[in-house]
């Protein structure tokens, strides 16, 4: 079942930083991924007296331990400020520094971190991303009368932590629950808008269809990748159950990392095709709220 969707509306946010921008340079016909230029969400003003107690470079250093945790690459002075926007000799003095306390090993130029320390971190962020989301997910839930989610990268899967129940669904055990890239919503939304390894990875193995309308092609999902990254929001119209819907939107941290997909799921029948182009601008505007919370 094919179905037109209307653009939801424009919301610019942040280059991710450490995740790559794909650029058309395949031939004419072949389907290659872009993501769209992105700007910062505004920042609120903190609060007076948190702006006194806070330490700057303190401040930056915890910016530069998330990237670490976010990634498994060596990373050099250079390529950190021109991730986080920092002057390259703070970078340095704090790359140094933390590698003397041991929180980076230090490889010639580059500088990396432990396993454990990115399983810690990423730990420590969950737990802040899904605090900050519950209001969210509520308010998504409350306005769609569907139920909302919150969902994480987690290797070849999406996991959905959080779960808001809305009024025209059952509780379905989504939470926690590890779901397929190739046919989810939250995880089409990491594949568009993460690295490009993602996708290359899950190419490279058969896709397998849950249902008679789940894109089991490189071209399908390629073509499907390209339209997310372009239009700022995933659909999974009945491709991992049969009879059930959900839209999906990226969620960005301090620096422009992707963190996160907000979404909404529901019967088909709830959430039925002249609601979409709605539905798709409230959870782009959920995720929007989101990231910008994190990103303060």
């Amino acid at each position: 079942m094919e179905t037109t969707l209307k653009p939801a509306t424009t919301w610019r946010v942040p280059e991710p930083t450490g995740i790559p921008v794909r650029t058309n340079t395949g031939s004419e016909g072949q389907q290659t991924l872009r993501v769209a230029s992105r700007e910062v969400p505004t920042k609120q003003a903190m609060p007076k007296g948190t702006r006194e107690y806070r330490i700057p470079n303190l401040a930056r250093a915890c910016q530069i331990l998330r990237l670490f945790a976010s990634t498994e690459d060596k990373l050099s002075s250079s390529a950190v400020a021109r991730k986080l926007k920092m002057p390259r000799t703070t970078v340095l003095r704090i790359l140094h520094t933390l590698a003397a306390e041991r929180f980076l090993q230090r490889r010639g130029f580059d500088f990396t971190a432990s396993t454990e320390l990115r399983t810690g971190l990423r730990s420590l962020d969950e737990n802040v991303v899904r605090m900050a989301a519950i209001p969210v997910l509520e308010d998504l839930s409350r306005i769609t009368g569907e139920s909302a989610h919150l969902a994480l990268f987690s290797g070849p899967k999406a996991v959905v932590v959080e779960t808001c129940e809305g009024s025209n669904v059952r509780p379905n055990g989504w939470t926690r629950a590890p779901v397929d890239l190739h046919c989810s919503s939250v995880g089409k939304v990491f594949l568009a808008f993460a690295s490009t390894a993602n996708l290359d990875a899950l190419l490279a193995t058969p896709l397998p269809p849950r249902t008679r309308q789940t894109l089991t092609t490189a071209e399908a999902l390629k073509a499907e990748c390209s339209r997310i990254a372009r239009e700022g929001y995933a659909v999974d119209n009945e491709e991992q159950e049969e009879g059930m819907r959900s839209l999906a939107a990226p969620v960005w941290g301090s620096g422009g990392s992707l963190v996160a997909a907000v979404a909404v799921s529901g019967p088909a029948m709830t959430l039925s095709e002249p609601r979409l182009s709605d539905i798709a601008a409230q959870v782009v505007q959920a995720a929007k709220r989101l990231s910008a919370s994190l990103s303060r």
